[in-house]
This record gives C-alpha cells, structure tokens and sequence, in this order.
C-alpha cells in the first residue's frame, strides 16, 4: 500500500479575514476574534490537478485500486497574512522590518507579515524574521518615533 499527500500553497484569498464576532464575547463583554476562511476556486483547481497526476502515477506504476480520501482544506493550514508587509500601507499593514505603517513603535513580528504560505511549518521562517527585525530594533533603539 502506498500513502500519498498533497500539500500546497495557501493562495491568498479577498474574503478571507479576521472579524470581531457578533455572538461570542469574552468574560469582559468584549467581541472575540471570528476566523473568515475559504479555500478559492483556483486552490481547489489546483488541487485536484494534483490529485490527477498522483493517480495517473500510481496507475502507471501498476495500482490495482486507488482511493482519495477528502481533503481537510476547509480546516486551513498556516493561515497567514492578516498583517501582511510591504512597502505600499495601503496595501500592506507592516513595512519589511515588521514596523507598522500606521502606529509608530508598533512592530509584528509573526506569520500574519507574509503575503502567502508554502507547504510545510514557517517556524524556522518565522524565527529567521523576528531574529532579523530585532537585530535593526537594538541597532535603531535611540531614533524611535513616539506615538
């Protein structure tokens, strides 16, 4: 038997979003955090190309019977880019050094900065940035602008 997964980029999506809940609250009375997520129809597309040539290998390689099982996208994998960076605010939210354009001394150093992700973790990515971003943090601590 053979195991064969398919792991893609999370390509990004307009209606995808973070939105204050109008049901759920906190002990506070405050409006939790709702997650907006769906997989668009070019990611679907690509994803069942994916399938097609996987089975296309499988059968050439001599497979009696073949299953695919649902994919789990619908759950998402490394939801990123709420705070995507740039050089453009109105485009993007941060600039490359995780700096906020709207807030002064506000820095976000996380995966929500990146635009897509790819297949697997970003924690090393994630690390490598914030590491990056801190070191230019300590190097600039004395021209901070204040709010």
């Amino acid at each position: 038997s053979l195991i064969w997964g398919i792991v893609g980029e999370d390509l990004p999506e307009e209606s995808n979003q973070v939105v204050l809940s109008k049901d759920l609250v906190d002990s506070d009375g405050l409006p939790a955090p709702q997650i907006v997520y769906k997989v668009n129809e070019n990611s679907n597309r690509l994803l069942k190309f994916n399938i097609d040539r996987c089975l296309e290998s499988v059968r050439a390689a001599g497979a009696i019977e073949t299953l695919v099982s649902t994919p789990v996208r619908e759950s998402g994998w490394h939801l990123i880019g709420t705070t995507v960076m740039g050089d453009d605010p109105k485009r993007s939210v941060v600039d490359q050094w995780g700096a906020c354009h709207d807030v002064p001394n506000l820095y976000v150093m996380d995966a929500s900065t990146f635009p897509t992700s790819g297949a697997t973790n970003p924690t090393a990515t994630i690390m490598a940035v914030a590491l990056r971003n801190t070191r230019r943090m300590i190097g600039e601590r004395r021209n901070q602008k204040v709010a």
